[in-house]
């Protein structure tokens, strides 16, 4: 006992001393600013983040026009402001540069990075504000694969050792006593002892589950921090990491995980033994839930985090009692069937546990309405972003599971309430549904946590200026425009053509220019080759704010030509 204490105070110490940080760095500005032109070059460059920046793990490196790299960097990190990245230049001819920029967040190990184009007395390349072709775009990045996996891992650990918790407190200690009280002739020792032995037994397996997936977390993060691979982690990136926040939640959790564990082995049953150890165990499952919430994208909301922070923790508190509650019934349900004479009623234990299902179900609908709203807020993000799409599924999955719910509780329920047991067996294979389900809900969340949120995505998406997609019969044409203001900008064709032997003949791209509602004709601009498919074009064509058609033609000698017209609303004015 006196080990548990140890570990206890040392672990809700460690998750006290934490210190609240934001998530997903975006740049917000640079100097010398993006695809900026200046006189004289800067004696620094200085780039500002939207979140807090770790300075073992973020970095900036200065390439010249032909890639070489002129300084490796790192830069530091401003002490007087942690979202402040800078690096220090000797004395730069002139020519264009690029600053190549790396930064990791401080809370959740996501990882950005980024470009900032400039020139010193030249103007910088066409379509340097533009991502090369096939760049994968920041609203529909796909969640990293070690991260989503080792996110999945430690919930499905988290469901596993907690959900038996409210389970033994909530539904089986009432139903037992309850039970107990109405005929005192019967006996329900055995089969308390016997479903406690089988409750501890899941606690420990899922403690332990979770301390090997607090490393392989642990392990993923440092490798993706550093760009090394996993095995090259387990040293110094794994040690920088330990020493971050994101460190200190993880050895939190890990130390209550352990607390957990060697309580486990030592509560008593659950019905006739004492309570307070595991409300005790309740506690320090709401601590190590805790520990996820502190690192979600909820804490790094800049305003309203505490809110955001609480709810978040209910969420999953929720899912914990839910989900995790379904083995222990699976188990109960079990007794039933092995034991019908010693069996604790299922009349007993199912209104119970429907009760905590539908309270669990209020929670979820509430404070996940709430995370919409924070983290999305509009319809179309959930098509047009990899979060969004993520959550889709999960609300589709969690319908499903809603549905299988409700047929337990309205069709199945009643005549195992009555004392029957042969729907036992159908019950069972429904709740082990329930628990599939509930594993790839999971694994949504999973994959939802590996990726920025998509208001934070579509703003960084939105940075890169506009991006159109026209699929046309035989070809594909994708218009980018950057930085989509009023004056001069960067304007690039990705050509797709898919007719026989297009490919062999050269081809001229024309964009023509045409505002809606102005009498001001039409301009056309020749765009350069710039391989892959790739053509641009640079200038002020875009001379007024408003709606322009813009038409892109591709002309190529024995094939009829390529056009569609795109429209957009450029109302942005430019950088003064």
């Amino acid at each position: 006992m006196r080990r548990f204490l140890a570990i206890t105070i040392v672990a809700l110490a460690l998750l006290a001393t934490a210190t609240p940080a934001w998530a997903h760095a975006g740049l917000v500005r640079s100097t010398p600013a993006v695809g900026s032109t200046l006189d004289q070059a800067p004696a620094e460059i200085v780039l500002e983040f939207s979140e807090q920046l770790d300075a073992d793990f973020s970095r900036v490196q200065l390439f010249d026009s032909s890639n070489a790299l002129l300084d490796a960097g790192p830069g530091s990190i401003d002490p007087a402001d942690p979202h402040t990245l800078r690096l220090a230049l000797g004395t730069l001819p002139k020519g264009t540069y690029t600053a190549l920029w790396r930064a990791r967040s401080a809370v959740d190990g996501h990882v950005t990075e980024g470009s900032v184009p400039f020139g010193v007395g030249v103007a910088v390349a066409q379509a340097a504000l533009i991502p090369p072709p096939g760049a994968v775009e920041p609203a529909t990045a796909a969640p990293p694969l070690g991260s989503a996996a080792t996110r999945w891992m430690g919930l499905l650990a988290l469901v596993a050792a907690l959900g038996g918790v409210p389970f033994a407190l909530l539904v089986w200690r009432p139903a037992f006593r309850a039970a107990s009280a109405a005929d005192q002739k019967a006996d329900y020792t055995a089969i308390d002892q016997s479903f406690g032995r089988h409750l501890r037994r899941l606690i420990v397996a899922g403690s332990a589950a979770g301390l090997l997936a607090a490393v392989v977390f642990l392990i993923d993060q440092a490798a993706t921090a550093a760009g090394v691979p996993a095995w090259q982690a387990l040293g110094q990136p794994a040690a920088a990491l330990l020493r971050s926040y994101t460190g200190g939640l993880l050895v939190a959790r890990a130390a209550l995980g352990l607390a957990t564990l060697a309580l486990a082995t030592r509560l008593p049953a659950p019905g006739a033994g004492a309570a307070w150890p595991w409300w005790l165990a309740l506690g320090l499952g709401g601590a190590q839930v805790l520990t996820f919430s502190l690192g979600s994208h909820a804490a790094a909301e800049p305003q309203g985090a505490a809110l955001a922070t609480a709810l978040d923790w209910l969420h999953i508190a929720a899912t914990v009692a839910w989900v995790g509650g379904l083995a222990p019934l699976g188990m109960a349900l079990w007794g039933a069937r092995e034991r019908r004479d010693h069996a604790l009623p299922l009349g007993r234990l199912i209104p119970r546990f429907s009760a905590l299902a539908v309270a669990c179900v209020l929670v979820l609908a509430a404070s996940g309405t709430y995370s919409y709203f924070l983290h999305i807020g509009q319809p179309a993000l959930l098509r047009d972003t990899t979060y969004g799409r993520a959550l889709a599924a999960k609300l589709a999955l969690f319908a499903l599971l809603l549905a299988l719910g409700a047929w337990n509780l309205l069709v199945l329920s009643p005549g195992l309430r009555k004392g029957g047991t042969g729907l036992a067996r159908r019950f069972g294979r429904s709740i082990a549904g329930e628990l599939a389900l509930g594993a790839l809900v999971l694994l949504a969340v999973g994959a939802m946590t590996s990726v920025a949120p998509s208001k934070a995505a579509w703003a960084e998406q939105s940075k890169l200026g506009i991006s159109q997609t026209a699929d046309l019969d035989g070809a594909s044409i994708r218009l980018q425009v950057a930085p989509a203001q009023i004056g001069e900008n960067e304007f690039a064709v990705d050509v797709r053509d898919t007719r026989q032997g297009a490919d062999a003949a050269p081809a001229t791209v024309l964009i023509d220019f045409t505002m809606v509602g102005m009498e001001m004709g039409t301009i056309q601009a020749e765009m350069k080759p710039g391989g892959d498919g790739r053509y641009t074009a640079r200038g002020s064509y875009i001379s007024m704010g408003g709606r322009w058609q813009i038409e892109v033609i591709v002309r190529r000698p024995g094939y009829d030509d390529i056009r569609h017209t795109f429209q957009a609303d450029i109302v942005k004015a430019a950088r003064p």
